[in-house]
């Protein structure tokens, strides 16, 4: 049987990537290759229960040996060369690239976009292309010790590269301050070492500079370049890298006019380079010269789109629209065009409306004008967004509040308003949901300021109906992680607040003036709403019953990523949010949840892809007491009693369940031993249920039973009653975690048999 492609990765200590790596590369891969180098951690565990191929061998300072050996191995018709701190992000590329290619294409580029965390906790983004899927032929190697290249022995058997459209996303730079310190030192050591093979080799001095700046070897770093330069006897991507570099380390030393000399010297070699021009409206910014900065800024919003291939090999930097408007703003407001700069912030707080440069820039600029009880206002406005922020709280601390009620005013006060967050966005994921959607989203008009949908494949009408609600639709690749496709929704929420719905639920809000007042007075220390989420359940016995539960499906928008899901499936929002030091408030918010409800087929297929979700989430967070929470209740919904008790055991005994889980859990656990008729394990756990939800029926339920097949009627007979005043009072919302709606008939059935001292079954 043909196989097309193998996937070759060589490994060292990568159990908190390499999971995430295969899971992207499985539904393509004929076949896995790891070489592995000598991990002491799961690497090759969790490499194994993907299927790969495990070679182990020994680390020689070689990464080209060690990508040999891996693709020595490899049987395929071609070949994916990816790390364990990489992904995947669009699988279906693949075979539109190699299906449709040319016999003598011997190599292709990819989209390589890597990230790190900057100081002020947003992500910069880097993305240029490299050769990492290669004919698998015998003469097609690696060379180098260090940043191993392909390219000269394709080009030697006469084959030509060719352009994909497939896209890789690299973490491994995104590292703590102690690891990317290692990490580059490793670096320094090796291309030391390939240099004193090679000492012409511009490729490896380049990368050898590019180390140095990151160890803050600033003059080593700059004569690095400057040989680059010297060496390069043609225009070449090395010489392009090196002026760029020689221009960013001028900056930071204040050498301005230099900075610029360089950068210039880039753009001649290589026009249309954001980066490049990046770094010459900063210079320019940082002289003062405001008018050649401002159009610097501007020329990069003209070529931000190119698609020169020699750029893409060269790398550029991602410059976010947002950060362009800023410098374009701030040039502006220094030449005195206050009312253009404040134009050029508004159009980088529509692409990013919490982008704290844009939102200060209208401040500052508001000063500068001499209005300053406006920029106080504004200012008021900015805290909201950023609350702890200590250079807002100073700013804060200086201001007068106080506002003047002039016709001036009110046209700025207007502007503020305009550019105010929304109050509340809709964020949903979704997939082929064209039979519910319409109906959720019938249910949130004129409630919800901004609908964000987050669609994971559609091929039925599902894009087509949200489109008709003006939704905001970002495409996600699936990769089998409901929280990371929530997270994607949450990176375009722009509200104040958002909630959380899928297409089978309906906000049930009767009064909706009344509930957009509740949300724009809530506390500041209030981070999550719990709501009450009602569904009816269709068991596969085919009875069904009424579930109830309190769920945070309203939470204040912290902004990514200091708001986000966590979890493989059943994802949580309320660790993040705890984490930021927020708290939560119960409320009567009403969500009709109808996925329950269905066919037995559909609930079979929902079942069995959480009980496969759950499993990889277990095997990659073992101590995750609310992951075997989940499993167990999938397990109990798969009649696999025994695992599902196992599985609700463990949860309870990893001690990290909230309260709320926790009274789940223990219900969850008595109701199973109920069945086994273990009535001394059902009314212990059913007992821990009520410490933690004291105003729930289920557990109460589940006591009543336990206590009547124990004969003790009399406490039963007490219960038994409390329960139909509960029903009577309803007092059978909970305050959070889950209940079950248990009809009256079986709770007067139960009293009789504890009036008649009758235990039998």
């Amino acid at each position: 049987m043909r196989k097309l492609l193998s996937v070759c990765l060589i490994t060292k200590n990568e159990e908190e990537n390499i999971n995430e790596c295969l899971n992207s590369v499985k539904s393509v891969a004929d076949e896995i290759i790891v070489v592995d180098t000598g991990s002491t951690d799961k690497t090759i565990e969790i490499a194994k229960k993907f299927g790969a191929n495990v070679f182990e061998t020994k680390w020689e300072d070689d990464f080209s040996k060690a990508r040999n050996i891996s693709i020595e191995q490899a049987t395929s018709e071609f070949i994916l060369i990816i790390d364990a701190d990489e992904k995947l992000l669009n699988p279906d590329s693949i075979a539109q690239t190699l299906f449709n290619t040319n016999f003598n294409v011997g190599g292709w580029l990819v989209e390589m976009t890597s990230f790190r965390t900057n100081k002020i906790g947003t992500l910069d983004f880097m993305t240029n292309s490299l050769l990492r899927l290669i004919r698998n032929h015998k003469d097609i190697r690696f060379n180098g010790i260090i940043h191993e290249q392909v390219f000269d022995s394709i080009y030697k058997l006469g084959f030509k590269i060719s352009n994909s459209s497939i896209k890789l996303q690299h973490k491994g730079y995104n590292l703590t301050g102690e690891l990317a310190m290692a990490k580059q030192e490793r670096n320094y050591k090796l291309l030391l070492k390939a240099m004193q093979i090679d000492p012409e080799n511009l490729y490896l001095l380049n990368h050898l500079g590019k180390t140095l700046s990151v160890l803050g070897k600033i003059d080593e770093a700059f004569n690095t370049f400057q040989q680059v330069v010297e060496k390069s006897k043609s225009v070449g991507t090395f010489t392009i890298e090196a002026y760029n570099q020689i221009a960013l380390i001028y900056f930071a030393k204040n050498e301005y006019e230099k900075s610029i000399e360089y950068a210039k010297k880039s753009i001649e070699k290589l026009p249309n380079q954001p980066f490049a021009y990046f770094i010459l409206g900063d210079s320019y910014l940082s002289l003062k010269q405001f008018d050649l900065a401002y159009y610097s800024y501007k020329t990069i919003l003209s070529i931000l789109n190119n698609d020169d291939i020699l750029l893409k090999v060269v790398g550029q930097y991602n410059i976010p629209k947002e950060q362009i408007y800023f410098k374009m703003g701030e040039s502006l407001s220094n030449l005195g065009v206050f009312d253009d700069a404040i134009k050029c912030y508004e159009d980088g707080l529509k692409i990013n409306s919490t982008d704290y440069f844009c939102l200060l820039g209208i401040y500052n600029t508001l000063i500068k004008m001499k209005k300053n009880d406006f920029a106080n206002e504004w200012l008021k406005q900015v805290s909201q967004i950023y609350p702890n922020n200590e250079y807002i709280i100073n700013l804060q601390k200086n201001a007068s509040m106080e506002i003047n009620n002039n016709t001036d005013n009110k046209v700025i006060i207007n502007k503020i308003d305009k550019l105010k967050r929304p109050l509340l966005t809709l964020a949903m994921i979704v997939k082929n949901e064209e039979g519910f959607l319409q109906g959720c989203l019938e249910s949130v008009q004129g409630i919800v300021d901004e609908i964000v949908i987050v669609d994971t494949g559609s091929n039925d009408k599902t894009i087509e109906i949200a489109k008709k609600y003006n939704s905001k639709i970002i495409h996600f690749e699936w990769i089998n992680d409901f929280a990371a496709a929530r997270n994607e929704s949450l990176k375009n929420a722009t509200g104040q607040w958002i909630l959380y719905l899928d297409a089978d639920e309906r906000l049930a809000i009767e009064n909706q003036n009344k509930f957009r007042n509740f949300l724009q007075n809530i506390d500041e220390s209030i981070g999550g709403i719990n709501c009450l989420i009602e569904s009816e359940h269709y068991k596969l016995d085919g009875s069904s019953e009424i579930h109830r539960g309190g769920y945070p499906r309203l939470f204040r928008n912290l902004v990514f990523p200091n708001i986000q899901f966590k979890g493989r499936v059943h994802e949580q929002i309320s660790p993040s949010i705890l984490e930021q030091g927020k708290s939560f408030i119960n409320s009567d918010i009403k969500i009709i949840h109808l996925g329950y409800n269905q066919e037995r087929s559909v609930m079979e297929q929902k079942i069995k892809r959480n009980y496969e979700l759950l499993l990889q989430h277990v095997k990659e967070e073992p101590t995750n007491g609310y992951a075997w929470y989940q499993l167990g209740q999938t397990l109990a919904q798969m009649r696999l009693v025994e695992e599902a008790e196992k599985s609700i055991k463990l949860s309870i005994s990893c001690g990290n369940l909230s309260q709320s889980v926790l009274a789940s859990a223990s219900a969850t656990l008595a109701q199973l031993l109920g069945n086994k008729k273990e009535f001394e394990q059902t009314l212990k756990w059913s007992n821990v249920s009520l410490q933690n939800a004291p105003n729930q029926i289920y557990a109460v339920h589940l006591k009543a039973f336990a206590l009547l097949y124990l004969n003790q009627f009399e406490e039963s007979e007490k219960l038994f009653k409390e329960i139909l005043v509960r029903i009577k009072e309803k007092k059978n919302i909970p305050q959070s975690g889950f209940d079950v709606e248990i009809p009256e008939d079986i709770i007067l059935k139960g009293l009789q048999k504890a009036i008649n001292r009758d235990s039998s079954i």
